[in-house]
């Protein structure tokens, strides 16, 4: 659940600065109108696409560890519809990152991974209350 939370928190802020560079955008291309821009706008909208890479890649590194607590294995890094890469110029070279179809893959599978452990649960909570039934049943009859 913490994990969830920082995830949440870590989108909502990049989430937010992407929003900051929107407007910034827009605000600057009211006012080059018919002007040459210098390759300021083109900058404005690489740093918006490195923002929305980051988002990509925190996405899949929350899916990843989501997947390896519940021992999922993850699609083969050399399947094209489930990865792109990625290179944020940091020195740490390219990464890889969940495409949509990746991410709904995943999803998918860690939701039947879910749904299996609480059928297990579901399955013990029945047998224990059938099994209390049972003994307060016995016990009333024993009584008498």
């Amino acid at each position: 659940m913490l994990a969830y939370l920082q995830y949440r928190k870590n989108l909502h802020s990049l989430k937010k600065k992407v929003a900051t560079l929107e407007n910034e955008y827009v605000k600057i291309k009211k006012s080059y109108e018919g002007k040459d821009d210098q390759g300021h706008l083109s900058f404005l909208a690489a740093q918006q696409d490195d923002l929305d890479m980051w988002i990509e890649y925190k996405k899949t590194s929350y899916f990843i560890s989501k997947a390896d607590s519940l021992l999922i294995p993850m699609p083969d890094e050399s399947e094209t519809l489930m990865y792109t890469t990625h290179d944020f110029g940091d020195g740490s070279g390219s990464v890889k990152i969940l495409t949509l179809n990746g991410i709904r893959h995943l999803k998918s599978k860690i939701r039947d991974e879910q749904k299996a452990k609480r059928e297990v649960i579901a399955f013990y909570f029945t047998l224990c209350t059938g099994l209390i039934g049972a003994v307060i049943g016995l016990v009333s009859v024993l009584k008498k």
